[in-house]
């Protein structure tokens, strides 16, 4: 009967102290900027945002942690048309945190793959509506990274992604390049432009200093017929605008021989 006793005793003691043991195992710890989604056989329960050690019951209990610092995410490079149709490859960086991990956790499968697909959708909307570059320096380009454009993106991708508790701070394209297949015929297009461009400013550059040179000339009281203001403009804008040294022609009128005098 003792024996019995004390088997029951003992039996009652180690199943008393497996049990505290499991009870101890509630215990976790929750790290700095770290947020802990506790659910119990399947059921939300609450969000520890609180860090240090924190216990939970561990019967039927599940936890799922999720930091709440800057995180970012390479988007990967994609071809979009742009808004003259071009072809462009793009990539892109978002920096997002994760605000309220409950949404996170039980209204997405994956919140970061949820976020790569949104974001690569977004990116090749928002570049449609843009062109490569503009000849307004004023007017928004994906080129120049213009304010309003990474603007547009993060309006437009928050928006989407509001539903999983994620807060977009900041979405910057990272590679901008035309096609392979147009880049060649893109970059001639380029050079011809800053070659247009060119000659203008130096057609109008000309243009002051040959009005300057007339306007000083007349100040001076050095007078000029038609034609040799004529020319003489003419020359001016010759040795002005030419890419290469020229040689003038200026015309030189003598006075007629008088008879038995001198020139």
């Amino acid at each position: 009967m003792e024996a019995l006793v004390v088997l029951v005793l003992g039996g009652g003691a180690l199943a008393f102290g497996l049990f505290l043991l499991y009870c101890l195992g509630g215990f976790f710890i929750v790290q700095p900027r770290t947020q802990v989604v506790v659910l119990r056989f399947g059921k939300y329960q609450h969000t520890i945002t609180q860090e240090g050690i924190r216990y939970v019951f561990p019967l039927g209990r599940k936890l799922y942690r999720l930091t709440s610092q800057v995180m970012s995410v390479d988007l990967p490079r994609l071809m979009v048309l742009e808004a003259n149709g071009n072809p462009i490859e793009v990539s892109a960086v978002c920096l997002f945190q994760v605000r309220e991990a409950k949404r996170a956790v039980l209204e997405v499968d994956d919140f970061k793959s949820y976020l790569t697909l949104l974001a690569t959708a977004v990116v090749k909307n928002v570049c449609s509506h843009y062109p490569y570059e503009s000849q307004d320096p004023h007017a928004p380009c994906l080129k120049k990274e213009n304010a309003q454009v990474s603007e547009h993106l993060a309006r437009e991708l928050a928006e989407l992604v509001a539903p999983a508790g994620i807060q977009i701070l900041e979405v910057r394209l990272n590679d901008l390049t035309y096609a392979p297949e147009i880049a060649q015929s893109m970059l001639m297009r380029q050079q011809a432009m800053a070659m247009v461009d060119a000659r203008r400013t130096i057609v109008e550059g000309a243009v002051q200093t040959v009005t300057d040179a007339a306007r000083r000339m007349q100040q001076s009281g050095i007078g000029l017929s038609p034609g040799h203001a004529e020319a003489l403009t003419s020359n001016l804008m010759i040795v002005l605008c030419s890419g290469e040294r020229v040689s003038t022609v200026l015309p030189i009128e003598l006075s007629p021989r008088q008879p038995g005098g001198s020139l």
